[in-house]
């Protein structure tokens, strides 16, 4: 029964704030049941401090509520009941085994939980029932039939003990997955097509789905790692978990990760392997998700989980089936070596047939040779005995020749002698008579010289007097009137120099201003804008090091000098001269 309170409207809020509650129906404050009332004596209605210390605590004790609860349990469930249940969790303890019970709905999400137990009176034989018809044992992740009797504790609470187990409802029930699973494959059409792929007749990247440090990886990768390191053959490993809660999701990752690999360079396998154990811990791998996959994957997809007996709906969808991780690398390497082996062969035959060609071409050849051999002797032949003929036939004629000419040359040179020396006696008489007249002339000429200078000596003295005399007043008379005339003209370009030399020096001041102001407003547009853009307007920079050059004589006190251009840079060096 609640404990009512006498609170004033000032006190309500306080109260409120202690844990008082609010009754609906007449408005006042209680104090709830379970709560202690010492935090509320100065409102209680009648009771005094000692009194209220004295008084019995509201309420049942957990004790009373949980053995009432004990009561009503074991009453509801005299007998065991069989109860469907999945098994999450499993682990033995003193020859017990503790498992925790869930149920789900059809979305996989769980809707209960209890614990339970099998005591080790019964856990021997269970398991060994379990074993015999279904070849696991028991593991988490399994849905089972177990008979359950509901056991109500104080000191525990509600637990499960199971008394016996029906196996048979386990392998219907994975069996019954299975078909479901194959009847989604069948309606959407994808059951068979890894199936109908191509078997690879050869193997030079393979791709591989397995658990990481697992023993039939390790199997795997003793002859995959010779194949690889022979050059024969590449592997790629992507790792991924089997069973447990997370090894849906791992393993999509790896099929989309293997995939995205196929589509980057298409590779001749996809091989999903993992080594022996539980049978019961293979039905991880029966979803639909991975089946379907497995369908779609666009290479040829080869199996090799659990033992030769273990089946799994991925091994049903797979384009084959080897069993175990070693079949498959004995697979893979069985078909190399048969490949190699017919390369080999062929080869054989190859080198064979073109050596038996080479043999018959040699001998057709030697045969050829032999022919042209002998054609090319009486060709010869016949060639050296007309060269012959035709020696001795020129031989004579040039022996007929050559002493025509030295008739005709003899003769010749009689005739040439004699005209060569009555033409010199022609020409010594001619020559004395040149001579003479030449000699007479001379001595003519030379005499009426001698008159002539005689005669013209006097006069030709005193023109030449007078004309220099004219000539010297004329020139003095000349260089007064230079000299005045220069004398104007040097004062009136001094006039003109000193006017010019002001306007130069006021306009060069005006356009000097006027060129820093124009010089700074571009260096600070180049400073603004970067040197790039004024690289692509046509300009270019030159630097002696990292100092920029901007004349002549700067760039000759440098022997290397670099220009940088919009589109890259040249070192050029300069002659530096004395």
């Amino acid at each position: 029964m609640p404990t009512y309170l006498t609170v004033t409207a000032q006190e309500r809020d306080h109260v409120v704030g202690l844990g008082a509650c609010r009754d609906q129906n007449s408005g006042r404050l209680f104090v709830p049941d379970g709560m202690a009332v010492t935090a509320f004596a100065s409102w209680l209605p009648s009771a005094t401090g000692s009194e209220i210390a004295t008084m019995s605590p509201p309420g049942i004790s957990l004790t009373t509520l949980l053995r009432r609860v004990e009561t009503v349990v074991n009453r509801a469930f005299p007998q065991p009941e069989w109860v469907r249940i999945e098994i999450s969790e499993i682990g033995g303890k003193g020859g017990h085994l503790y498992l925790v019970a869930t149920d789900r709905d059809e979305d996989g999400n769980e809707i209960s939980k209890c614990k339970a137990i099998i005591w080790s009176s019964q856990a021997n034989m269970i398991g060994a029932k379990f074993f015999k018809m279904t070849g696991s044992q028991l593991t988490a992740g399994i849905k089972v039939l177990v008979l359950v009797q509901p056991n109500f504790k104080v000191q525990h609470g509600l637990g499960l003990v199971i008394s016996d187990i029906d196996p048979s409802y386990t392998l219907g029930d994975m069996e019954a997955r299975l078909k479901k699973i194959r009847a989604t494959l069948q309606v959407e059409g994808i059951a068979d097509k890894n199936r109908s792929l191509p078997s690879p007749s050869d193997f030079f990247r393979v791709a591989v789905i397995a658990p990481a440090s697992a023993a039939g990886l390790e199997d795997f990768q003793v002859d995959a790692n010779r194949l690889s390191a022979a050059g024969l053959c590449e592997f790629t490993y992507f790792h991924a978990t089997f069973q447990g809660d997370h090894s849906k999701q791992s393993l999509r990752q790896a099929f989309i990760d293997a995939n995205e690999l196929h589509k980057a360079s298409p590779i001749d396998s996809l091989v999903i392997i993992r080594g022996g154990g539980a049978a019961a811990d293979l039905h991880w791998l029966n979803e639909e998700l991975l089946a379907r996959m497995v369908c779609r994957f666009p290479a040829p997809v080869i199996t090799g989980i659990g033992h030769e007996r273990d089946t799994t709906i991925l091994d049903e969808c797979a384009n084959q089936r080897c069993g175990t991780p070693s079949k498959v690398i004995i697979y893979i390497s069985r078909a190399i070596a048969r490949n190699a082996q017919c390369a080999l062969r062929d080869w054989n035959e190859i080198t064979q047939a073109a050596m038996a060609r080479l043999s018959h071409a040699e001998a057709k050849a030697t045969q050829m040779r032999a022919t042209v051999c002998a054609g090319v002797d009486k060709r010869l032949d016949r060639a050296l005995f007309a060269t012959e003929q035709n020696r001795r036939n020129s031989q004579s004629d040039a022996m007929a020749t050559l002493e025509l000419a030295g008739v005709k040359a003899t003769t010749a040179h009689t005739a040439i002698t004699a005209g060569a020396v009555a033409a010199l006696s022609v020409a010594h008489k001619n020559v004395d008579y040149a001579l003479m007249n030449i000699r007479e002339r001379t001595w003519s000429a030379v005499n009426r010289m001698d008159a002539d200078i005689n005669n013209n000596h006097d006069a030709i003295t005193l023109a030449a007097r007078r004309s220099i005399d004219g000539i010297a007043e004329h020139l003095d008379e000349r260089w007064v009137g230079i000299t005045s005339a220069v004398s104007n003209m040097a004062d009136n370009l001094a006039t003109q120099v000193d006017r010019v030399f002001g306007d130069i020096r006021c306009f060069a001041k005006r356009n000097l201003v006027s060129a820093e102001v124009g010089a700074r407003e571009v260096m600070e547009g180049i400073l603004a804008h970067g040197l790039a853009p004024t690289l692509k307007r046509g300009f270019a920079i030159v630097r002696a090091g990292d100092v920029p050059v901007s004349s002549k004589a700067a760039s000759m006190a440098h022997k290397c000098l670099n220009i940088e251009f919009r589109d890259g840079s040249i070192a050029v060096y300069t002659e530096m001269k004395e």
